[in-house]
C-alpha cells in the first residue's frame, strides 16, 4: 500500500469516527505511559500519532512543550479544535516514516499504538530515534502479537475471517521482543519493558480479560496484548 493511499484511508477512518467518538487517555497503553512518563514540565515533547487529541491534552496538562502530529489531516484538524490557542502547543500533519523535524529535536518522543498502522514500521522506529536528543527518552507502545492476541489473529486468518484493529486499514503483527531488539540496534538503552492484558478472544467480542495470567509480571508482560517500552537514546 502506498503512503498516499494509506493517508486517504486514515483520513476517511478518522472522519467516520468523528469528533463525537471519545478520544480519552484511559486505555491500557495510556495508563502504562502515565506510570512511566515522569516529569515533563517544560520539556520539548513530540506525540506522533496523536489521533483526535485525547492524550495530547494530558501531556499539555502536565506542562509539556508539545508538538502533536498525525498522518491524518482529519485527526490533526480535530486535535486543533480540541486544543486551540495554546502557546506551548502545535499540531502538524506528519508521516512517522519521514518526520519533518531536524535530528535530535525533542527531549521526549511518544508514539502510542501507531507503528503497527504504517506501511514500514522499522523506518518509523528509526525516525523516532533520529529526532530524539541524545539522553532523551522514547516511549513507544504497540499491540503485542507474541501471545494470545497473535494466536487469535492466526485463527482468524486461517479460517478466512480476516483481522482488523477496530477497522484500521493497516495492522502489522508487531512483537514486543522484536521492538526491544531493534531499539538496541538503534543505539538505545532500554529502561522499561511493560505489558498488560491477557484475553480470551471470542468472535464478535473484545475478549474476556483473564487477570490470573497477569502474574508473574516479569514473565507475563512479554506476552501481554498491550506492550510498552521506554528507552534512552545513547
Amino acid at each position: 500500500m502506498s503512503n498516499s493511499t494509506a493517508k486517504e484511508l486514515y483520513d476517511k477512518w478518522h472522519g467516520e469516527l468523528g469528533e463525537q467518538e471519545e478520544d480519552n487517555s484511559n486505555s491500557p497503553w495510556h495508563q502504562m505511559t502515565k506510570q512511566h512518563l515522569g516529569d515533563i514540565q517544560g520539556r520539548k515533547v513530540l506525540e506522533i500519532g496523536c489521533g483526535r487529541g485525547g492524550f495530547s491534552k494530558y501531556l499539555l496538562d502536565c506542562g509539556a512543550d508539545l508538538v502533536a502530529a498525525d498522518f491524518s489531516d482529519t485527526a490533526v484538524a480535530i486535535t486543533k479544535r480540541l486544543l486551540p490557542n495554546m502557546s506551548n502547543f502545535e499540531a502538524v500533519v506528519a508521516d512517522i516514516q519521514k518526520l519533518p523535524f531536524s535530528d535530535s529535536a525533542f527531549d521526549i518522543v511518544v508514539s502510542l499504538e501507531t507503528l503497527e498502522h504504517v506501511p514500514d514500521p522499522d523506518k518509523g522506529l528509526a525516525e523516532l530515534v533520529r529526532v530524539t536528543k541524545p539522553g532523551g527518552q522514547l516511549i513507544i507502545s504497540t499491540p503485542n502479537y507474541f501471545g494470545l492476541l497473535g494466536l487469535y489473529r492466526t485463527y482468524r486468518e486461517v479460517t478466512g475471517r480476516g483481522f482488523s484493529e477496530v477497522g484500521q486499514p493497516i495492522n502489522h503483527p508487531l512483537k514486543l521482543i522484536d521492538r526491544v531488539r531493534k531499539l538496541k540496534q538503534l543505539k538505545c538503552k532500554i529502561n522499561v519493558v511493560d505489558g498488560v492484558g491477557h484475553y480470551l478472544y471470542i468472535p464478535r467480542t473484545y475478549g474476556i480479560r483473564m487477570t490470573w495470567l497477569d502474574q508473574p509480571h516479569f514473565l507475563m508482560k512479554w506476552i501481554a496484548a498491550h506492550s510498552l517500552t521506554v528507552a534512552t537514546k545513547i
